[in-house]
């Protein structure tokens, strides 16, 4: 049976109660567009040694795989952009969204918090969390859900909180009434692909992720002889460049998420302090970050590649 319009307006307003900056609700439906492009994408190389993203194709391409109960899938979006950044002319530089704390573990808790509350009132629900899940399309889910539409440059867009934003997919067995998709807004605009350094958007939706700087600084692995040395043109962890071109963000809110608020250690971080860095501090600084996962050796890499 369908959930009236209260129980939708009860689940969207407990997440914005919460904290999350958006709520969508889809229909499960099976992905082929999406899927046959990822297909093609991995067939072309263009995901490096990410090896990883070549598994689960039958659950991204149907979700119900995922739970054989689900009805509906629900997408929460957490806006992340900071109030204070690191200088604009920094010599070493970190994607905003790991300056703070690391998006999994605060993304999952709010996310447990979000369905606590559901269940206090909808009794007997299931629900199921997936936060960067590589069994998850979750970008294509949330522009499905009604929170955006996917940009040129592969990223998720919002009118209102752009594009530096966090996305939590949860399954529910509840029949509920689903949001309709936005349409694209990126019009004539080229901004991203025209920014990116190193041609990694080679068209628009076409992102060739082995050439991308945050795929450098993050996924790729010195042991993968396919992989060519490039500019990371500073960056050592992550790249903001083609969002931070992104007209879409000009005007955006600051995250409301003390968690993802910036370490202030990170931001006093001079050039000196970068290229001195021992694992002690590494592991000082980064201990609640997301930075933490490529270990100080990658690190060390990153900032010898970003000076030389």
């Amino acid at each position: 049976m369908r959930e009236n319009t209260d129980t939708v307006k009860f689940i969207k307003d407990t997440a914005k109660k919460i904290g999350f900056d958006g709520c969508g609700i889809a229909s499960p439906v099976v992905l082929e567009r999406d899927v046959d492009y990822l297909i093609k994408w991995l067939s072309e190389n263009k995901h490096g040694n990410i090896k990883y993203l070549e598994k689960n194709i039958e659950q991204k391409a149907d979700i119900r795989k995922l739970s054989g109960n689900a009805k509906s899938v629900i997408a929460l979006v957490q806006n992340y952009y900071p109030s204070k950044k690191q200088d604009e002319n920094a010599v070493y530089k970190i994607a905003k969204y790991a300056y703070g704390n690391d998006y999994h573990a605060v993304m999952k808790t709010k996310a447990a918090e979000f369905i606590l509350a559901l269940q206090k009132k909808i009794k007997n629900a299931e629900f199921k969390i997936f936060v960067d899940s590589n069994t998850i399309l979750e970008k294509a889910w949330a522009a499905r859900c009604g929170l955006g539409w996917i940009g040129k440059n592969t990223l998720l867009l919002n009118k209102d909180i752009g594009s530096f934003m966090f996305i939590c997919i949860i399954l529910t067995d509840l029949v509920l009434d689903y949001d309709e998709m936005h349409e694209d807004n990126c019009g004539n605009c080229n901004a991203c692909i025209n920014a990116c350094p190193v041609g990694a958007i080679e068209k628009p939706h076409q992102l060739n992720a082995s050439k991308c700087i945050a795929y450098h600084t993050i996924e790729s692995s010195s042991a993968n002889v396919q992989d060519e040395p490039i500019s990371t043109k500073g960056w050592i962890y992550g790249c903001d460049i083609c969002q931070d071109a992104c007209p879409w963000n000009n005007e955006i809110p600051f995250t409301k998420e003390s968690a993802f608020k910036p370490n202030p250690d990170l931001l006093k971080m001079s050039k000196n302090d970068w290229e001195k860095l021992n694992e002690k501090t590494f592991e000082k600084l980064f201990k609640d970050s997301a930075i933490k996962r490529i270990g100080f050796e990658k690190m060390k890499k990153n900032i010898e590649t970003a000076g030389s």
